[in-house]
């Protein structure tokens, strides 16, 4: 499940997987894994024996995904210019751009 805080960051929550010691294990040794609060405030986690604590105290168990982009509005930007679509990307040539 996918959570998005109120800054635009990212996480992966993974509470429902660390219910199991096994998976908690797995995924500490591949991730670092974060405590989220309902105060949107993050504290990495250091001891995986603490997940159980943190989880019936009501905190998420996650992973970083990073921030979502800034709003790009091309449309302005590339107005009155030559553009072609490639295997799903827009191309325009950079002479063609009028910035400002």
């Amino acid at each position: 499940m996918i959570y998005i805080t109120s800054d635009h960051f990212v996480w992966l929550d993974v509470t429902r997987q660390c219910k199991s010691q096994t998976t908690r294990l797995e995924l500490n040794s591949v991730h670092e894994l974060y405590e989220l609060c309902e105060d949107e405030s993050d504290h990495l986690i250091e001891d995986v024996d603490t997940i159980p604590k943190l989880m019936n105290d009501g905190s998420r168990i996650c992973i970083e995904v990073g921030h979502l982009p800034t709003k790009y509005k091309p449309k302005k930007l590339w107005k009155g210019t030559d553009k072609i679509i490639k295997n799903g990307f827009w191309y325009v040539k950079m002479s063609d751009i009028k910035v400002g």
